[in-house]
This record gives structure tokens, C-alpha cells and sequence, in this order.
């Protein structure tokens, strides 16, 4: 069975490759939410939820997700991004049960993909082999800038099964109510 969780076994070798790309602050411009086209070398952090917030992904049980087969079908997709565009790594994702977190590494300076393609492709192959359309229309992005966000980052998708009364995208969580 797919891992619903996962840090890449490159971690160590992409976060040197991560941080050194940080040590010059990036130049980019940032884009307005309608238009943004983000294929600049990078991280990046990618949040992108079902439709409704429904929890179609599985369950968490103690700290660990159990995916249901809509789950396995999603985590199986996350981990054929890199098979499909050879500039992208995925250093480290989870997959909760309204909810998919991702930190996608760019790594050619004239081959990446947009994250709105890498992000459109993903939507549209889980959608097909569900069946059923699953997701909210958009989905949230975050450049990564430095190191240390970097880490927190990655940290915060290692742990997130574990938090999961307290998300925001609990359904009866505190934060909830301020969605």
C-alpha cells in the first residue's frame, strides 16, 4: 500500500541543494493570485483541497492517516510526479483526509513545468481514476525563501497526521469555525 506521508530518500542531499539556493535572496516578482505562473528554480509549498472539505482521503486513527482507495489513488499520483516531469522533486508531501500538502523542489533553470500545470495535471489524473470530481477549484501556493522555512515546512507535513484535531481543515476543530 502507498505511504500516505513521505520525505523523499534524496532528503538530505535536496535540502543542501534547497538551502544553497537560498543563500542569494531570490529575484522574483511576485504574481497576483489570478496569474501566477511559478516555474522559477525553488521550493514550493502546495496546499490543495476537496471540494466542500470532505474527508474522501481516508481517516486519522492515533496520529496516522489511513487512506481509503480515493486516498491510495491520490498518494499513488503524488508519487509518479517525478516520473512525469524530470525537473520536479517532491521532497516531502502528506495526504490527510480533505487535504493534500506537497513541497515541490524546481530544479532546471529552462525545463520546469508551472506549478499550475504540475498542480492541473495532478487534479485532473486523481479526478479521472476516482471517477468523480473531488476538488475545489483552487489550491494554495507558497514560494519557500529560505532555509529555515524550508525545515518548519517539512516538519510541519512530517507532523500533520499527528495535529490533525487542530488543522485548520478540520471539519470540528477550533480554527474551523473561523474559515
Amino acid at each position: 500500500m502507498p505511504r500516505p506521508t513521505g520525505i523523499g530518500p534524496k532528503a538530505l542531499v535536496l535540502e543542501v541543494m534547497a538551502i544553497s539556493s537560498f543563500t542569494d535572496p531570490p529575484n522574483r516578482k511576485k504574481s497576483s493570485m489570478e496569474n501566477k505562473n511559478y516555474s522559477f528554480n525553488g521550493a514550493y509549498f502546495i496546499t490543495i483541497c476537496t471540494k466542500d472539505r470532505h474527508e474522501i482521503f481516508g481517516k486519522i486513527d492515533n496520529g496516522v492517516m489511513l487512506p481509503s482507495e480515493v486516498g491510495r489513488i491520490a498518494v499513488e499520483m503524488i508519487q509518479r510526479m517525478e516520473t512525469v516531469y524530470e525537473s520536479v522533486v517532491l521532497d516531502a508531501f502528506v495526504l490527510m483526509p480533505n487535504h493534500v500538502h506537497m513541497l515541490i523542489l524546481l530544479l532546471h533553470e529552462r525545463k520546469n513545468p508551472t506549478i499550475q500545470r504540475i498542480i492541473q495535471q495532478y487534479k485532473g489524473v486523481v479526478t479521472k481514476k476516482a471517477g468523480f470530481s473531488l476538488w475545489q477549484y483552487r489550491y494554495h501556493d507558497h514560494v519557500v525563501y529560505d532555509a529555515a522555512e524550508f525545515r518548519r515546512i517539512r516538519e510541519y507535513i512530517r507532523d500533520n497526521p499527528r495535529r490533525w484535531e487542530n488543522d485548520y481543515h478540520y471539519a470540528k476543530g477550533p480554527l474551523a469555525q473561523s474559515r
